[in-house]
This record gives C-alpha cells, sequence and structure tokens, in this order.
C-alpha cells in the first residue's frame, strides 16, 4: 500500500521550486486516530486516552508527521533512490485536540545541495477551522538515500 501512496504524485520534487504550494489537506482529529497513535508508538499518556488541562483529549505531538508526508508523496513525484528525513522541527501555539477539524497547508520553503544529497524544506502549516494556527512544522528530506558521492 505505501509503495502505491509513495509514487503518487504527479509534480516533480527535483525541479520544483521554493515557494511551491502542496495540495491542502482537512481532517477531524477522531479518538480512534489518537488511540491508533498511541498504540503505534507504544505512548498511553492519559492526556491522550482520557482527559487533559486543555478541557479535553488531545493528540500527541508527532501525530501529524505521518500525514505530512503522505501529502508530500501524493503530490510529488519523488527522486529515485528513495531519501531520508534528515530534520524534522515543531513549534505548538496550542495542542491538537481531539474532535478538531484542522486544516493542514505545506510549501518547499528551501533547496539545497549538499555531501551528495538534495536537501528540500518543507514547511507546514495547521490551523483550526476558524484559522486558528496550532502547529507548524518543518521538515527536510534528503535525496537519494545513498549520497552521490559514495555511490
Amino acid at each position: 500500500m505505501q509503495s502505491e501512496l509513495r509514487f503518487a504524485g504527479t509534480h516533480d520534487l527535483l525541479s520544483a521550486e521554493i515557494g511551491h504550494e502542496i495540495t491542502p489537506v482537512e481532517m477531524v482529529i477522531t479518538e480512534e486516530m489518537v488511540e491508533r497513535h498511541a498504540w503505534a508508538n507504544d505512548d498511553y499518556n492519559p492526556w491522550y486516552i482520557r482527559d487533559s488541562p486543555f478541557g479535553g483529549r488531545i493528540a500527541p505531538p508527532t501525530f501529524l508527521s505521518y500525514d505530512t508526508d503522505i501529502m508530500i508523496w501524493n503530490h510529488f513525484t519523488l527522486p529515485e533512490g528513495k531519501g531520508i528525513w534528515a530534520k524534522q522541527k515543531f513549534e505548538f501555539m496550542r495542542p491538537l485536540m481531539v474532535g478538531k477539524k484542522v486544516k493542514i497547508t505545506g510549501k518547499i520553503v528551501d533547496k539545497v545541495a549538499k555531501r551528495g544529497r538534495d536537501h528540500i524544506s518543507f514547511e507546514f502549516l495547521v490551523t483550526e477551522e476558524d484559522g486558528t494556527e496550532v502547529v507548524r512544522m518543518l521538515t527536510v528530506h534528503a535525496f537519494p538515500l545513498i549520497a552521490r558521492s559514495e555511490r
């Protein structure tokens, strides 16, 4: 299944320019989604399973990491040789609340070649329905997995 998603995009990643926007995604954060994430990461913090000081259940901080990757895979045709996560950074303005509808937007913010790889930086913004910013994410992917100088 993952290989079908991985190469479903129609935009060439390496020729995409800084500022290129990725197709946005909207979703409602459900109890089932949070429970599945907690199980997959063996992280059963009571804030995710029962209640939190924020007035309800929240999603773990890494909850949307995979979703942003799927956004990239569904938008871009990835280069041959696979890639590697080089860096990830999160800034939380408020927690991701179970039951809230969120919108994730993303774009390329930097491209640089170093150490035999193309490093592409993506910035994602998660907002609630009313436009309130919830999370900003930066993720850097490096292509190819095996650096060109090591081949």
